[in-house]
């Protein structure tokens, strides 16, 4: 009995060591496994539609990597897990899957089809048996109506021999006149009344702009008073100098390239070459720039350009940002200022 059970207590553990150890390779796979990327472009003479470019980012020494690619004015990606393509693999799936849909629906039975069209026919003529018995009923209601509509117009053309002609144009001028009086005074006391508590409202709103600018003037105070806070300096300071160190771990590695341009106009190529030198600085002098002072347009080149991200880098400037006591003490009374606002 205890033989089997130190079999068991064997097994577990060996289980939690090949756990343990999964979780340690791949924290260490994580912290110092860089990933990996590159990029090219290339451009001949011509639009810049008839360019080509392609980049790629890989991981764990090629294992798993994504591929994008334009070429041809047609773009295309792909990713590969240790070799296999991912994406064909499903699209592949897809398509018998799609097939295997379409042999099925095409070897049903057409004694369905057969029964549906009778149902159709069947519809149809109740529908149109529907039809006639409501278009019986429409025209009794519509004689019904004009019948109606008959005595009504007769009532009214006695009631109107009655009236003479001059009385009607008199009542309705008069009637006219008053509502436009009426519309007159309505739209002149509403315009008083606006005005009124525009005038009214003049001590109020000077009040509230001179609250405006006082609240402005309060807080560009307190933000000034906030930067020039000494430890704020230092976490600013601090934060510029690891952002500096992240742009060079991210940058390029290797660079490599050439570029020939130019134009028509020799000022518009002189103040573009003063530009591309302010670059050299990045890519360290790796790509040749040939300016062409000729009356014509052109741009072409090539460049290349391979680089890698470590994560163990990454992790360890997380972590010191953190861990800052100044950075600390900005989260604490920025949110503090916050909770007074």
């Amino acid at each position: 009995m205890l033989h089997i059970l130190w079999i068991l207590i064997k097994f577990i553990l060996v289980l939690l060591a090949i756990l343990l150890g999964l979780v340690v390779l791949a924290l260490l796979l994580i912290l110092f496994c860089p990933v990996r990327y590159q990029a090219s472009a290339a451009k001949e003479e011509g639009s810049f539609f008839d360019a080509s470019a392609s980049a790629r980012i890989s991981w764990l020494f090629g294992g798993i990597s994504f591929r994008l690619d334009y070429k041809d004015r047609t773009a295309g990606y792909e990713l590969r897990i240790l070799g296999i393509p991912l994406l064909r693999l499903l699209n592949y799936f897809r398509n018998r899957k799609k097939k295997k849909q379409q042999t099925s629906d095409t070897s049903k039975p057409q004694i369905q089809t057969l029964t549906q069209k009778d149902v159709i026919n069947a519809e149809t003529h109740k529908s149109l048996s529907d039809s006639q018995s409501l278009a019986g009923t429409s025209r009794t209601e519509d004689s019904v109506s004009r019948e109606e509509s008959h005595t009504y117009s007769s009532t009214d053309e006695t009631l109107d021999e009655t009236i003479s002609e001059d009385q009607q144009r008199l009542i309705r001028k008069i009637e006219n006149l008053c509502y436009s009086l009426g519309y007159k005074l309505r739209a002149f006391f509403e315009s008083l009344r606006r005005f009124w508590q525009k005038l009214c409202g003049i001590p109020k709103n000077i009040e509230n702009f001179t609250l405006t600018i006082k609240n402005i003037c309060d807080k560009i105070n307190m933000f000034r008073d906030f930067l020039e806070h000494p430890r704020v300096k230092a976490a600013i300071t601090l934060v510029k100098d690891h952002f500096i160190k992240l742009l060079r771990h991210v940058f390029p590695t290797k660079t490599k390239g050439n570029l020939t341009f130019g134009s028509t106009d020799p000022s518009i190529t002189g103040s573009v070459l003063a530009v591309l030198g302010m670059t050299i600085p990045l890519h360290k002098n790796c790509i040749a720039v040939t300016p062409v002072f000729e009356d014509k347009n052109i741009l072409k080149g090539n460049i290349s350009l391979k680089g890698r991200i470590y994560g163990v880098f990454l992790i360890k400037t997380a972590l010191e940002l953190y861990f800052n006591k100044n950075i600390k003490y900005v989260i604490r009374r920025w949110k503090h200022k916050h909770k007074e606002d």
